[in-house]
């Protein structure tokens, strides 16, 4: 298993191909190292998605079914990355910033 972490690509440049580049690369390299899986833990710290500020000690995966994306968090970003959501890390950045966990299986 390889994590991806962190990723991060200046605001103003984002949307260019960049992270896409950045990840499609490092994929490349995990690949030809014989990795089988790639897994990260996406943030939320600024309430940006449904999973803040809620108690994820309850109903744990049914909340991360229906997730919802608020304010432009990178979770969607990854998911079109071909990553899925595998768990989340409930106040891992305080009471109610969990972390996104996802997960790639490498070809």
């Amino acid at each position: 298993m390889w994590e991806l972490h962190p990723l991060a690509v200046q605001l103003n440049l984002q949307g260019q191909g960049i992270g896409r580049a950045l990840i499609e690369d490092f994929e490349e390299q995990v690949h030809q190292r014989g990795g089988l899986t790639i897994t990260l833990g996406s943030d939320d710290e600024d309430n940006m998605t449904s999973l803040s500020n809620v108690n994820l000690f309850e109903s744990t995966w049914e909340k991360i079914q229906n997730i919802r994306n608020l304010k432009g968090h990178p979770f969607e970003f990854y998911q079109k990355m071909g990553y899925v959501i595998t768990g989340v890390v409930p106040e891992a950045n305080g009471i109610g910033k969990p972390d996104i966990l996802m997960s790639k299986r490498m070809k």
